[in-house]
């Protein structure tokens, strides 16, 4: 999944859920990006995924807010 491009879409996803504010779908993206071999994936798809879960730091659901400071959080330590 990982080496056929499967993080940029599940960016693409994520990104376009956050735009139209459905965030059943934006939940559903970041439970499996935790359950991802993340510390696998190339450098630049790590980067783009970085880069939309940073946006969702500060979205309006606190719930949507805590599992992308968690994520980011965990991706640290790695």
């Amino acid at each position: 999944f990982l080496s056929k491009g499967g993080v940029l879409i599940l960016t693409t996803w994520l990104s376009q859920a956050a735009v139209e504010e459905q965030t059943s779908v934006i939940l559903l993206i970041l439970k499996v990006l935790c359950h991802l071999p993340l510390h696998k994936a190339s450098p630049e798809n790590m980067s783009a995924i970085l880069q939309s879960v940073n946006g969702l730091r500060f979205y309006r659901t606190s719930d949507i807010s805590n599992r992308a400071k968690g994520l980011l959080s965990r991706w640290t330590k790695l």
